[in-house]
């Protein structure tokens, strides 16, 4: 492809070899597509195949039989961990800190960036934090979400209030003038020495 071989992720590489590899025509791999555990000599149309019945008899165990029950959020799932108790290794605190998994859109490979390791599952590995669109004309018009919410405490009502808005694709306003943060507001701090 004259790319260097550590230009690209495992993933992209893998779909960009497939790509390649499903579109030429005439193309003679059999020093690589041969399976050496079987005594016949596989050709591109044969891996191909026993390919997809390999993908397909996974979906059915992971998910069922029925491919009209088959999504991508049942296999692409997101937990977030809480990076100093969450992981942990003990059961019942990371359960005190974690939240998930939660279905989840997306892909490596595309602009709502949940990526996974094809290598280990679906689970994502990957993914925005933050989310947003500024409208540099008018910024209070502005719009944003983050992963979990804007609190550190477990069991605060802002640890994990922006979950679904991030993983359905929704928005919460950006606040930018003292106007928004006081009509936003859910209550007011006071500070004093």
């Amino acid at each position: 492809m004259g790319v260097p071989d550590d230009y690209f992720p495992e993933q992209t590489r893998a779909f960009a070899i497939m790509e390649t590899w499903v579109g030429a025509s005439g193309w003679d791999c059999a020093s690589w597509c041969d399976d050496p555990a079987t005594p016949a000599i596989e050709d591109r149309e044969s891996i191909l195949r026993s390919s997809f019945a390999d993908a397909v008899t996974e979906l059915e165990t992971l998910l069922s039989k029925d491919p009209a029950r088959w999504t991508w959020g049942a296999l692409h799932t997101a937990t977030f961990r809480n990076t100093t108790l969450g992981e942990s290794g003990i059961a019942p605190i990371e359960a005190l800190f974690n939240r998930g998994p939660y279905e989840t859109a997306g892909g490596s490979s595309i602009v709502n960036a949940t990526g996974w390791d094809y290598l280990e599952g679906y689970e994502v590995v990957t993914l925005p934090s933050e989310r947003m669109i500024v409208n540099l004309a008018n910024l209070p018009d502005s719009l944003m979400v983050h992963t979990t919410g804007q609190s550190g405490h477990a069991y605060h009502p802002h640890y994990a209030d922006m979950i679904d808005a991030w993983r359905l694709i929704e928005y919460r306003p950006m606040v930018w003038t003292r106007e928004q943060a006081k009509s936003l507001a859910e209550g007011l701090l006071t500070l004093t020495p």
